[in-house]
């Protein structure tokens, strides 16, 4: 079972209309699901309202959160918004989508070289001399940068935006970054 609930962020209003005053215009909601285990999903957008008669006006003092709730309640398509906030809860269980690697991008490996370095040591004695030699081994990793059209055939989007307001595009994938951040 799903528990919805609604916020009201905001109420842009009009100071003075056809006699009326302090009159909303622009409604800024968010309705969030949260299932028994607590997992949600949220949308929030804004939903302008016509010019009221003034015999439907309710004056702005007098507004209760209940009844700015059912005048969306009135105008959206409840049915469908609960039903995209159930589809993402539940895709979040199942991912219906995942994003795999392409498998024509070839991803670079360490390219190890190898260093001979030849230490010689001589020890004088009556009867010997000694010659040591020693291999070092070193790494070196080469990383090649993909260029944007590999970045957005695997998925990146440039232009991506933040739809839930979080702070947060492309969210789930290996492309997640704050806003205005490119990678």
């Amino acid at each position: 079972m799903i528990t919805y609930t609604w916020s009201i962020s905001k109420l842009d209003c009009a100071p003075a209309e056809n006699g009326l005053t302090n009159i909303v215009k622009v409604i800024h909601w968010g309705l969030t699901g949260v299932d028994e285990s607590g997992v949600s999903a949220s949308i929030s957008n804004s939903y302008p309202l016509p010019s009221p008669s003034p015999e439907a006006f309710t004056d702005y003092s007098t507004l209760t959160k209940e009844t700015v709730i059912s005048w969306l309640e009135s105008n959206l398509d409840v049915g469908y918004i609960k039903s995209r906030l159930s589809n993402e809860i539940a895709s979040q269980y199942n991912p219906p989508i995942t994003s795999l690697p392409l498998p024509w991008i070839r991803v670079e490996e360490p390219v190890v070289v190898e260093e001979e370095t030849t230490t010689t040591e001589e020890t004088t004695t009556t009867e010997e001399t000694t010659t040591t030699e020693e291999t070092t081994t070193t790494e070196e990793t080469t990383t090649t940068e993909q260029t944007l059209e590999e970045k957005i055939a695997d998925g990146y989007n440039p232009d991506a935006r933040d739809g839930d307001e979080d702070g947060i595009v492309q969210e789930g994938t290996k492309w997640e970054r704050p806003v205005g951040t490119e990678l």
